[in-house]
């Protein structure tokens, strides 16, 4: 199939040729979050006839994501992206291998979906997300394309696998965390990300990645970049926060939901709680409580990491975040 003449215009580029093809379509590639990234991203890696796309996300369809979410109709409001995702790709090209994951990334499931991958892509623009896909990555050796984007602004990287993980690139989030539902984002600055991310991807796939070690910053309303390498950096000797499911809760933990009170009062946790201390406030936890480890959680890992990383240096030790299943 790789000399079908749907690709005929791709395996003209001297890159690609019909052995590139014939390797795209033995490629089994991960991708985790169907928003704006990852719609662009798995649109694009479909056409190219990469062999095997597995789509991971959890979330439904909005109207408020169409302007920037290309597989998606009004009609399909309400549906799983998951599920739409796959149906969409499927049309674009039949002869490849579409899988369809319509639940959340979690630390009991992270390293089976990563397991066998040729391409890990790291669309979901969550840092507790990007953490747990950092460490199944760098265990299995496989590479991590990550990218993010917001209001005008991204960046694309890819970790480990040769390259320091993004772990060790970000070891610390920014105490005030930005994202598209809180400061917006512009529809074309997706794609292009996301076309960014794509041909990188087939690259990756091919044997010549550009930005192996290396993070690609862009401002898209004032068409200007610049790379940064990151290839020298030291990986940690081991996490300074786990990442755990709720299951592995242990007796002897002191856990803290981070959440404001009517986020708790409308969706209490599936764990019992021992203290509720909003992210801003979490410099007063107590310190005499004898206990062994601090386990800090919230709706979906972002801000129970951010308060984790705020423990941390205030010399806090022994600290785990609950990642939602």
């Amino acid at each position: 199939m790789h000399d079908h003449p749907r690709y005929s215009r791709q395996t003209l580029v001297s890159e690609i040729g019909l052995d590139g093809q014939a390797t795209l379509s033995k490629a089994s590639v991960l991708i985790i979050g169907a928003g704006g990234l990852g719609c662009s991203v798995a649109s694009l890696l479909s056409g190219a006839g990469v062999g095997k796309l597995t789509i991971v996300d959890f979330d439904t369809i909005d109207e408020s994501n169409l302007h920037r979410q290309i597989l998606y109709r009004e009609h399909d409001i309400g549906l799983p992206k998951a599920e739409i995702a796959k149906r969409e790709l499927q049309a674009i090209n039949s002869s490849i291998d579409v899988m369809g994951v319509s639940h959340r990334l979690s630390a009991t499931n992270t390293h089976t979906l990563c397991k066998n991958k040729s391409l890990v892509i790291d669309a979901a623009d969550n840092f507790a997300t990007s953490y747990l896909l950092s460490d199944a990555c760098l265990s299995l050796g496989i590479s991590l394309l990550s990218a993010s984007v917001n209001r005008t602004f991204g960046h694309v990287g890819v970790f480990c696998n040769g390259a320091p993980s993004l772990r060790a690139v970000f070891p610390k989030l920014a105490k005030q965390q930005t994202n598209c539902n809180t400061v917006g984002v512009t529809g074309p600055s997706v794609g292009i990300i996301g076309s960014i991310q794509a041909q990188e991807a087939l690259k990756i796939l091919l044997g010549s990645a550009s930005l192996l070690g290396k993070i690609m910053y862009l401002d898209l309303w004032n068409y200007s970049q610049h790379i940064i390498d990151v290839s020298s950096i030291n990986e940690p000797e081991s996490p300074q926060i786990d990442l755990i499911s709720h299951t592995q809760i242990l007796d002897s933990d002191w856990t803290v939901d981070v959440r404001s009170y009517d986020e708790i009062k409308n969706t209490p946790q599936d764990f019992f709680v021992h203290q509720n201390l909003e992210l801003s406030n979490i410099n007063a936890l107590a310190r005499e409580h004898d206990i062994e480890r601090i386990v800090l959680a919230c709706r979906s890992g972002q801000r129970a990491l951010i308060a984790a990383q705020s423990l941390l240096d205030l010399g806090y030790t022994n600290l785990a975040v609950v990642v939602p299943e």
